[in-house]
């Protein structure tokens, strides 16, 4: 039996409106929905401060259990956009883990593979995913970054992640780490919670971005030393957004690393 993300929207645009976590100084600079959009959830300061820890029912977000509720996620259809300014500047710095400057949350999450027992309401067996998602963006989606807020310079599609899609968020790591980016979502087939967490190696997940894949109009390289502003486009389909966080430049030593 599969989660349905339909379901779980439905039963979460019952869900309270406010917003908690907002740091101060960040703000959403402009949304537009754009078409085909999941109505109620148009709330945009939800992106405002770190991913959601717990869902609507108090239950702690993780690769299976997404955040989902109006108070938690933005959602963006295709034509549509957000622009978010940070008061902390993001650093392109050598250090950040892995090269990777800022991460950005959905709530997509990992199927769950396994018979369902609607007897006793339980999974049978360790609950696992054969790697497929759910409430994941499937369209295209486009990141760009700025320092000032007029000048944008696109992150090279070549290297950029998909919004909203893989790594599904996990509460229970670290949101400043990013998911190893030499990691696909195929390496998590068969996996169960425990299997996840083991590869995310302390990460809470998320996409992760990296400042030095600016472009120009023309796709020439831009060195950016740091960006204020990250705009969100979604050229087609539709992406629900969580939240935004740097990289950790701390070094963080992954196992089998020295």
């Amino acid at each position: 039996m599969k989660k349905s993300c339909l379901l779980l929207l439905a039963i979460a645009s019952l869900a309270s409106t406010s917003t908690t976590h907002a740091a101060p100084g960040d703000r959403v600079v402009s949304y537009d929905p754009g078409v085909g959009y999941t109505p109620n959830f148009t709330h945009p300061r939800v992106v405002l401060g770190e991913p959601s820890r717990v869902n609507p029912f108090g239950e702690a977000t993780d690769p299976f259990n997404p955040a989902y509720g109006t108070n938690q996620v933005l959602s963006i259809g295709a034509g549509g956009s957000l622009v978010v300014r940070l008061q902390k500047p993001i650093l392109n710095h050598p250090r950040n883990i892995d090269g990777l400057d800022f991460t950005i949350f959905g709530n997509s999450g990992f199927i769950i593979t396994n018979e369902f027992d609607l007897t006793t309401y339980e999974w049978i067996g360790i609950p696992a995913t054969d790697s497929s998602l759910f409430g994941e963006s499937t369209g295209e989606t486009r990141v760009s970054v700025s320092f000032n807020g007029k000048h944008f310079y696109t992150l090279n599609p070549a290297y950029n992640p998909t919004v909203d899609s893989f790594p599904p968020t996990d509460a229970a790591g670290d949101f400043r780490i990013p998911v190893d980016p030499k990691l696909s979502v195929e390496n998590f087939a068969g996996a169960t919670l425990e299997d996840i967490r083991d590869l995310y190696d302390g990460s809470g997940g998320g996409a992760s971005y990296d400042i030095s894949w600016a472009v120009d109009a023309r796709g020439r390289r831009v060195w950016l030393p740091m960006v204020r502003y990250i705009r969100i486009d979604v050229i087609s389909g539709k992406a629900e957004i969580d939240a935004f966080s740097a990289v950790a430049r701390t070094p963080h030593w992954r196992k089998g690393k020295k």
